[in-house]
């Protein structure tokens, strides 16, 4: 379950309002349709997919389409929904693939790193082992990775992008993962 900002649960009331605030009741009406309460666990998921969606996929993929149109660039989503949670936040929900989960598969983490299954070892290797490699060369290539092909500029079109997580490393069609037109 997800909870406001004061720590109560997110009603389907409070979905019914936070589209108008955000975006204005036009919009609103849209948001509500493409992100139906009934399609998601609860309205705090809803919610929280509307904004992962409007506000942090779509600044995401300008940042990606922008250089992208001049070099090669090697975009990722780290999707490990059970990535240990590290940071001092109160538990008691699912956080999903959060932003920072990466960091401690990247980076030694004492607190994290115990926590790891096998699966996230190996993904932990793979994603060091791709780093290392684009320090090397500029491209995350290197015997024994996954192939990574550099991400393409393409409004309104497929934009390929490195889905990072223990049982799938593979390419993802970035626009369409995320609603990207609202």
């Amino acid at each position: 379950m997800l909870y406001d900002a004061v720590g109560r649960p997110f009603t389907g009331t409070d979905y019914d309002r936070a589209p108008r605030t955000a975006f204005g009741e036009t919009l609103a009406r849209r948001v509500r349709a493409e992100y139906p309460t009934s399609a998601l666990p609860s309205p705090g998921l809803a919610w929280a997919t509307v904004i992962t969606d409007r506000m942090w996929a779509r600044g995401t993929r300008d940042q990606h389409d922008a250089p992208a149109r001049h070099v090669p660039v090697y975009a990722y989503e780290f999707t490990d929904r059970d990535a240990p949670m590290f940071l001092p936040l109160p538990g008691g929900f699912d956080f999903g693939a959060f932003h920072a989960g990466d960091i401690p598969y990247l980076f030694e983490d004492e607190v994290a790193e115990p926590l790891f299954t096998p699966a996230q070892r190996r993904l932990s290797a793979t994603m060091t082992g791709y780093w290392a490699a684009f320090a090397r060369t500029g491209a995350p290539h290197g015997a024994g990775l996954p192939a990574w092909c550099p991400y393409r500029a393409a409004p309104g079109g497929r934009a390929s992008t490195r889905s990072l997580a223990p049982r799938r490393i593979g390419r993802v069609d970035y626009r369409r993962e995320h609603d990207l037109g609202l």
